[in-house]
């Protein structure tokens, strides 16, 4: 939409775009080209209007030759009020999903790391199998030791 914009809370500027090339050639006092720019504020939310280009409406010191003129006429009270709704309904939507991009990415980051220990845990889980399977054969035989032991100490006793 447009080759470049400078924003900020309150106002948009626009240049170089279709919207600039279809509006009138407004010269400031200093006979320059006037910008055009939208407000933001909640007074006028997207109503467009002209200033000068050296006027710096982020400096309250630098006001230019003070060109000021209103491009759109002037909203109803509802038409506000239903930009300004979806204004904050935007905000509050952005917002949410900044918070679910958070949520996700340590979703995804806990998930690569259950990945990445996946194959240690089953090495570590083949080990303790592999030791388990060994204790069960000692156990076996130390049974069977035991038991032929007593087989022989019964049989010495009774012979």
């Amino acid at each position: 939409m447009a080759a470049g914009s400078i924003s900020s809370s309150s106002f948009t500027r626009r240049r170089m775009n279709d919207e600039q090339d279809e509006t009138p050639h407004i010269l400031c006092y200093c006979g320059l080209r006037a910008t055009l720019w939208t407000s933001w504020k909640e007074t006028n939310p997207g109503r467009r209007f002209f200033h000068a280009q050296n006027l710096d409406l982020f400096d309250i010191q630098e006001r230019g030759c003070g060109f000021f003129l209103w491009h759109d006429p002037e909203l109803s009270e509802r038409a506000k009020g239903i930009i300004n709704d979806l204004k904050r309904d935007n905000k509050k939507l952005q917002m949410e999903i900044s918070e679910l991009k958070k949520s996700n990415m340590y979703i995804e980051s806990a998930v690569d790391c259950n990945v990445l220990l996946e194959p240690v845990n089953n090495s570590v889980t083949m080990k303790l199998s592999d030791e388990i399977c060994s204790f069960n054969r000692k156990f076996r035989v130390v049974i069977v030791v035991f038991v032929f032991t007593w087989i022989v100490m019964i049989w010495k006793w009774l012979v």
